[in-house]
């Protein structure tokens, strides 16, 4: 498949998604999870929220369903996505709108990232984010006992997720180069805290795609916040990430 044929069969399923998060019917659950997933291989599905990390059938289809009858009108970009190519699997970012009316309008960042084989084009993890002011980048965890209840849970729905991978050399290498980036970047994060057990990889020959979830102080705002970063490697080497706060109406 070339970029061309890549390209509109990604508008294809933006359209269905377009069309599912327009009309927020239940109903449509199976047409939005086929035109992306592989029931066979369940996907992970992180939502813009504190928490929300999403691997089971049951839980997919809550999450769905939850944003279709409590979410504001969302408008998607079918058009103008971006494609970054790699040997076994690409990230495509697109754009989005969430308008909850009542002068609350948000951007949307969708990252999704596909698996290419010979039989299939497969998103294997799709990402809802939020986009963050750097100033200001998310809620402060300090004394505020219901966030930090929500990234306890990501955390243990991770560890259960993965199982036991404290050995895995693989994870502690990605976990290492994570930091380095990180500190190369985004110098105003200290501290940072990535746990190889709560790293989610797939593999596919020499290339793979993770997802972890982490902690740093934010010294701009002298707060303890949680972070997520989603991307694909090969070797022992990043290829492309996608960096990101989760996203908490609440600034208590």
């Amino acid at each position: 498949m070339n970029t061309k044929e890549k390209r509109a069969l990604i508008h294809q399923k933006l359209e269905v998604m377009k069309k599912c998060y327009r009309e927020r019917n239940t109903g449509n659950f199976d047409l939005f999870f086929d035109a992306f997933f592989d029931r066979n291989k369940l996907p992970v599905i992180i939502g813009t929220d504190n928490g929300a990390w999403f691997h089971s059938m049951g839980r997919i289809n809550w999450l769905i369903n939850y944003d279709w009858e409590h979410w504001g009108s969302v408008e998607i970009d079918t058009w103008n996505f971006t494609i970054h190519e790699m040997d076994h699997y690409d990230i495509v970012r697109a754009k989005g709108l969430l308008d909850f009316q009542e002068d609350r309008v948000w951007d949307m960042d969708i990252v999704m990232i596909f698996l290419k084989t010979e039989q299939a084009y497969t998103c294997r993890l799709m990402q809802f984010k939020i986009p963050r002011n750097v100033i200001r980048p998310v809620v402060m965890l300090n004394g505020n006992e219901e966030e930090q209840a929500k990234s306890e849970k990501e955390m243990k729905d991770l560890i259960s997720l993965n199982g036991n991978v404290s050995s895995d050399l693989m994870r502690e290498h990605l976990a290492q180069s994570v930091k380095t980036l990180l500190k190369e970047q985004k110098p105003y994060l200290t501290n940072i805290d990535i746990r190889e057990e709560m790293i989610y990889m797939e593999e596919c020959e020499d290339s793979y795609l993770f997802a972890l979830t982490g902690f740093c102080v934010h010294t701009e705002q002298q707060a303890f916040v949680p972070f997520r970063m989603v991307g694909v490697g090969q070797g022992y080497g990043l290829q492309d990430v996608e960096f990101s706060h989760p996203f908490v109406s609440n600034l208590g």
